[in-house]
């Protein structure tokens, strides 16, 4: 005959198990944080060397990355999604021709903007074959998720913006001699549904025309698209919990933001994250860009920065 417990062995077994408990639960909770911090800090490491590829790709690709005196700033609509606020704080860098890095702090901006190459368009008219450069701007900014909160702040994001429109190098076009041959060649750039031409030297604007004409284009909007610039911004589901991905914001304690600029904690702040200079003549000019990427989960932040320097000659 099998016997039992007895009442004493049962409580001292309770005792113990309700010991034993919180411990157990504490190393759990342990190693699911670890795992998580370790997740975040790879994903961020991707992050943000995805981020950086991007950009030297918008400006190697670039005519012209525009400094604080461009006047096209004031004639772009950036069209932000839902939930999202440009950084009242912002600016553009200023362009030191003979300046080298690391760079003067009063010169740095958290704004990259600059006309981009794109393919050229290639027509023949009456049997001469022209090719024809085209542009479309890119601008990249600073937003606040204005949706989310995170340690009392809405989350800052790296944002992406294009034109909406390709703008056709108006020179190569007013440079053609034969006027019935240009006709045609408008005509033809019309019915590729491009309605616009642009002269980078003196920032004016033209409308193509159906049919054949070429007008200045007074008080023009470059109408853009705003999105963020990496497609893991904001909140993500990790196998071992949430995480939200963002920039990093000024004197936040991790990482040293800002590392080149003069902080400004006044409204949204200035720089944050995201630093922008450039030196050198136009032959030969160099843009440093440096982007902190964080990641917000269960409470705590981590962070990962890169910068780089991309050398590249402009129009």
């Amino acid at each position: 005959m099998k016997s039992g417990f007895s009442l004493i062995e049962l409580l001292i077994s309770l005792v113990v198990f309700s010991l034993v408990i919180p411990i157990v639960y504490q190393v759990s909770e342990g190693v699911v944080f670890s795992t998580t911090a370790v997740n975040v800090a790879n994903e961020l490491k991707l992050i943000n060397q995805e981020l950086i590829q991007n950009i030297k790709s918008d400006v190697v690709q670039s005519a012209v990355v525009y400094d604080y005196t461009s006047s096209y700033i004031s004639i772009i609509d950036l069209n932000l999604p839902p939930n999202y606020t440009a950084l009242n704080k912002n600016k553009l860098p200023v362009i030191n021709e003979t300046g080298s890095f690391p760079p003067e702090p009063d010169k740095v901006g958290n704004i990259l903007f600059m006309a981009k190459y794109l393919s050229p368009v290639e027509i023949t008219v009456n049997g001469t074959n022209y090719r024809i450069d085209c542009y479309r701007f890119i601008y990249y900014f600073l937003a606040k998720d204005t949706g989310s909160t995170i340690n009392g702040k809405n989350p800052i994001i790296l944002m992406r913006s294009q034109s909406q429109e390709t703008y056709v190098d108006y020179v190569a076009i007013n440079n053609i001699s034969d006027e019935e041959k240009k006709k045609a060649l408008i005509t033809e750039l019309y019915n590729k549904s491009i309605r616009y031409a642009i002269n980078l030297k003196n920032t004016n604007f033209y409308a193509l025309n159906s049919n054949g004409n070429i007008t200045l284009e007074n008080n023009h909007t470059v109408q853009m698209e705003s999105n963020p610039a990496s497609r893991d911004f904001g909140a993500n589901q990790l196998p071992t919990g949430k995480v939200y991905y963002a920039i990093g914001y000024n004197n936040m304690g991790l990482i040293d933001i800002p590392k080149f600029a003069n902080a400004d904690n006044s409204g949204d702040g200035f720089p944050n994250g995201f630093e922008v200079a450039i030196v050198g003549p136009k032959s030969s000019r160099d843009i440093l860009v440096r982007t902190v990427v964080i990641g917000y989960f269960s409470g705590k932040v981590l962070g990962n920065e890169n910068t780089t320097i991309i050398s590249v000659p402009q129009f």
